[in-house]
């Protein structure tokens, strides 16, 4: 026996919510997104056409779809055909993909989802999901929508920037100068710059158009012939500075400006740049086009998003904590891992109203006792403050050479105090000490910050605070690369897949998750 059902029965329509589990996130995210004052919501008013769709119901389709790990525009667009809680979330409306999309990249949502995360911040600590006294921070890398052979390196274009450079100058004094009656005046060895390319152009176009007048008013052969063979090398060196050189300096005075401080960036993202990605499961190094994804966790909701083009974590703690919203700012604790542990870094948390738990680079290795019994630990090492020297365990001394003045990429100016060893033979193979005393002294400070009860406990839930929440987003949900291009895009994008990601935890923990 079976149960009985009919396909062409006439039937009435139901509540759909009555088809929906009462813990479904369909209602958290309703719940999140009306939060917001209909004031976030620019009126688009047009005179012709039908009227836009809500910002509102756009924005709740897309984290809904994005929290189930669909971030495609056409199936999206299916999901809305299809799926019972999209059709509960959007009151069964049905939306283009390409609306879509415009909708996701466009400057309305930009504003819209980073006054969300601040309300949604306030409704965490209404609800004691977050204390509000401490953020972690952490970064990873996310591969950008570019191909993987379209890189551009500064360190090539370096070089063979010169090259084009001589070769004009090589090629105008060969060819062009003994050609033209006005030669351009200038130094032997001095260099093209692009306006003086382009105004050679012009000049050699003059030329051109004298040797025609002189054509048409010449009769002798053997003076026809000497004027037409003229006119054919002025037009061969205009045509190749209109078709080689203007153009290569065009291409070069782009890559400059595109780079931007940068190494390297990709010729389909211009804003994303070349990493080195361990994305395969031997870990072995990928390199490709890619973005710096910085968050700020509590309790594994993510309170913050920034985008950055440098490979490394060291210059992006400051950007970072500057462009916390008020709202978000925590009131005792900045926890990063030692990837943040620069001078800068550590000196900017100590004049700044947190207490900072950042390790720095050696911090793990000179726990162990190994370092501390070596010759590289300098508590091992002898010092007269007197003659102000130190003396290796091996004997050797080492005097004061000077003060060495560094000056790092951010602008951070560090001083070292250089040592030189007075042996000759340099036995022990160390001709140099160098020892920055202001960074011995802020790792001095971390090392009582971390060793206390208080600071072993934040540092030790940073793992299990901001880490976990990548590999929620990569595995859990695919998120594995970009699919927009640009920085502001993919800002709109990051914002949006750990939106979709607190909204998952979110209705798991709340306990005001029924309809």
């Amino acid at each position: 026996m079976y149960t009985q059902y009919t396909m062409n029965q006439t039937t009435l329509p139901l509540e759909i919510d009555s088809l929906l589990p009462n813990n479904h996130i369909v209602y958290s995210i309703n719940q999140v997104v009306e939060d917001l004052e209909n004031t976030h919501y620019q009126l688009i008013a047009n005179d012709f056409g039908r009227p836009a769709y809500h910002p509102k119901l756009l924005l709740k389709a897309l984290l809904f779809a994005y929290s189930e790990g669909i971030f495609s525009g056409r199936k999206i667009e299916k999901m809305m055909q299809e799926n019972l809680a999209m059709h509960w979330l959007t009151g069964q409306t049905v939306i283009t993909y390409r609306t879509i999309n415009r909708f996701r990249v466009s400057d309305t949502i930009k504003g819209i989802i980073r006054e969300l995360y601040c309300t949604f911040s306030i409704r965490l600590k209404q609800e004691k999901l977050i204390e509000g006294q401490s953020l972690f921070i952490d970064g990873t890398k996310i591969e950008a929508n570019a191909n993987k052979y379209t890189f551009v390196w500064k360190k090539a274009v370096d070089r063979f920037y010169p090259k084009l450079k001589q070769k004009e100058l090589d090629y105008y004094n060969q060819e062009i100068a003994p050609l033209i009656d006005q030669a351009v005046e200038r130094d032997t060895n001095q260099e093209f710059s692009k306006e003086e390319i382009t105004e050679l152009h012009h000049l050699l176009e003059e030329e051109i158009e004298k040797v025609e007048d002189k054509l048409t008013s010449t009769k002798e052969k053997e003076a026809l012939s000497r004027l037409k063979k003229k006119r054919r090398s002025l037009k061969k060196h205009r045509n190749r500075l209109k078709k080689d050189f203007i153009p290569r300096e065009q291409k070069y005075e782009n890559y400059y400006e595109t780079f931007d401080d940068r190494n390297s960036f990709s010729k389909t993202d211009k804003d994303a740049t070349f990493m080195r990605m361990k994305d395969d499961h031997m870990m072995n190094g990928q390199l490709k086009p890619g973005y710096n994804v910085q968050i700020a966790t509590e309790n594994q909701f993510v309170l913050h998003t920034q985008i950055y083009p440098n490979p490394t974590d060291t210059k992006t703690l400051i950007p970072l904590l500057d462009s916390l919203p008020e709202v978000i700012k925590p009131s005792s604790y900045i926890v990063a891992d030692a990837g943040y542990g620069s001078q800068e870094n550590l000196e900017f948390l100590e004049q700044s109203r947190w207490t900072g738990l950042v390790k720095y680079g050696m911090y793990e290795k000179e726990q162990k006792k190994k370092y501390m019994k070596s010759d590289k630990n300098l508590d091992n090492w002898t010092y007269d403050e007197e003659q102000n020297t130190y003396t290796h365990p091996d004997g050797t001394l080492y005097a004061h050479g000077y003060i060495r003045r560094q000056k790092t990429s951010s602008g951070y100016i560090t001083f070292s105090h250089v040592y030189h060893s007075t042996d000759p033979t340099y036995r022990n193979g160390k001709k140099s000490l160098w020892i920055n005393y202001e960074y011995e002294e802020q790792k001095l400070k971390i090392k009582e910050k971390l060793s206390s009860k208080k600071g072993a406990k934040l540092y030790g839930q940073r793992k299990i605070d901001v880490e976990p929440t990548f590999g929620q987003v990569k595995a859990n949900l695919g998120f594995t690369r970009f699919s927009v291009r640009g920085k502001s895009k993919v800002e709109i994008e990051t914002n949006l897949i750990f939106m979709a990601n607190n909204l998952r935890k979110y209705n798991k923990r709340s306990k005001n998750n029924e309809k």
